[in-house]
C-alpha cells in the first residue's frame, strides 16, 4: 500500500505533534511491505529517522512562491495524492483536504477548542472548530490519544464510537538518560541552575503557569536551594505576561529562582529531564499529557492536575493537584520536596506506570487500523 502523510510538523522546531509523528515513523520505516510518501511544505527534514528505502520525501512547492498552509493542504496535497497514486492519506494533525481523492484518517489529539473556545483567538477558532469538525465528519478513521479525548470527540461531534480508535502515546524511544556529570553541570552552569523543578510545554492559559510561579515563590522562601525551570513558548490567549510575573517573583525573592526558556534542543531537553528533581505539569484540559510519562521515564516524581486525560495517564503514580490554585500547588510541591519516602514511592510507581505505554504498540495499532479501513 502507498500511504501518504502530511509531514509538515517535522519541519523546524519539532513540537508535540512532530514528536508524535516521529514516534510512528520510527516503526513504520521497518515495515517494508508498504511505501510512505512524506509531504513537506517549506523544507524537508534532515532527520536520520527519515532515511529509509520505503520513505519517499517530497517538498510540495507553491508555484506562486508564497508559503501557505491553506494552499498546501487544500490544493497541493490533493494534486500530489492523485499524482503519486496514493492509496491512503494520514494526517497527524486534526485536518485533511476539503477534497481528498483517497481514503483518509486524521488524529485529533484533543478538542479543547470545542470545550473551551475562550482559550483560542478567532482565527484559530475558525480553523480548528470549523475545519477539524469537517475533517472528523468526512474522514474514514479518527485516531486519538486517550479514552478521555475519544469521549469528548463523540460528545461534541456526535461521531460513531466505532469510527474512533485510541492509541496511547509513550516517551520517545530515542530518549536516553544523561549520566555524564560534566554535561549536566555545564548545562546547569550555563543557565544558572542548582536543584530545580522542571515545567515543560507550550504555555497556554489552561496550564496555570502564573499560579505555578506564585506557588513556587512561596516554596522558594522555604527551600532556598530550589529553582523552577519553565520551558515553552508563551501562546496564551488572552495574553498573559509570564516573563513579567517571573521577574517580579525573582525580585521579591532576591535571586534568580525562576527561569524561563522558550525552546531548547533535544539534547538539552534530555539533560534537563535527567537532572531535575521534580516535574510539574498542570492543566485544565489535556488530550494526553506526554510530559507526565516522559518525566517518569527519567525516574522523576510528577505533580499534575486531577482532570481530563491526566487522571487516565497518571493513574496512581503521581501527586495530583485537585484544584489548580496557588495554595494546593504550593502544598503539593512542599509535600514532594520534603517527604523523601513519598518522593521515592512516586518514582517507583512511575516506573510501573510506564509499562502501560509503548510507541511500538501505538505504531502497530495505528497501521493495523489504517490497513483495515
Amino acid at each position: 500500500m502507498n500511504i501518504a502523510i502530511d509531514a509538515r510538523t517535522l519541519e523546524g522546531q519539532k513540537t508535540g505533534v512532530g514528536r508524535y509523528l516521529s514516534g510512528l515513523l520510527k516503526y513504520w520505516k521497518n515495515n517494508k511491505e508498504h511505501n510512505f510518501f512524506l509531504y513537506f511544505k517549506d523544507e524537508i527534514s534532515e532527520s536520520s529517522l527519515l532515511k529509509s528505502d520505503n520513505f519517499e520525501l517530497k517538498l510540495l512547492k507553491n508555484p506562486f512562491g508564497f508559503s501557505s498552509n491553506f494552499f498546501f493542504q487544500h490544493f497541493l496535497l490533493p494534486y500530489q495524492l492523485k499524482k503519486d497514486k496514493a492509496d491512503f492519506f494520514f494526517s497527524p494533525f486534526y485536518l485533511k483536504p476539503f477534497y481528498c481523492p483517497v481514503r483518509s484518517s486524521i488524529v485529533l489529539h484533543d478538542i479543547s477548542y470545542e470545550a473551551h473556545p475562550e482559550w483560542f483567538n478567532s482565527r484559530s477558532q475558525v480553523i480548528l472548530k470549523t475545519l477539524s469538525k469537517f475533517s472528523a465528519k468526512t474522514t474514514d478513521k479518527i485516531f486519538t490519544v486517550s479514552n478521555y479525548s475519544k469521549d469528548e470527540i463523540i460528545k461534541f461531534y456526535n461521531i460513531n464510537p466505532d469510527k474512533t480508535t485510541v492509541t496511547h502515546l509513550a516517551p520517545d524511544d530515542s530518549f536516553k538518560k544523561i549520566i555524564e556529570v560534566g554535561k549536566i553541570e555545564n548545562l546547569k552552569e550555563k543557565h544558572g541552575l542548582n536543584k530545580f523543578i522542571l515545567c515543560i510545554g507550550s504555555i497556554f492559559n489552561r496550564r496555570h503557569i502564573p499560579e505555578i510561579v506564585a506557588a513556587f515563590e512561596r516554596n522558594a522562601r522555604e527551600y532556598k536551594d530550589y529553582q523552577l525551570l519553565i520551558i515553552g513558548k508563551n501562546r496564551t490567549h488572552p495574553f498573559m505576561d509570564i516573563d513579567r510575573k517571573i521577574k517580579t517573583a525573582n525580585n521579591n525573592l532576591g535571586r534568580n529562582a525562576i527561569i524561563h526558556l522558550d525552546f531548547v534542543s533535544e539534547e538539552d531537553l534530555l539533560t534537563f529531564y535527567s537532572s531535575c528533581e521534580i516535574n510539574i505539569y498542570l492543566s485544565d484540559y489535556e488530550g494526553f499529557g506526554l510530559p507526565v510519562i516522559e518525566a517518569q521515564f527519567f525516574g522523576k516524581p510528577v505533580i499534575t492536575s486531577y482532570n481530563s486525560s491526566l487522571i487516565e495517564v497518571g493513574g496512581d503514580s503521581v501527586e495530583f493537584v485537585k484544584e489548580n490554585n496557588v495554595e494546593e500547588i504550593y502544598e503539593s510541591i512542599k509535600k514532594v520536596i520534603s517527604d523523601e519516602s513519598y518522593r521515592l514511592d512516586l518514582i517507583k510507581r512511575g516506573n510501573e506506570n510506564l509499562k502501560r505505554f509503548s510507541w511500538e504498540r501505538c505504531a502497530k495499532e495505528t497501521l493495523d487500523r489504517v490497513l483495515s479501513i
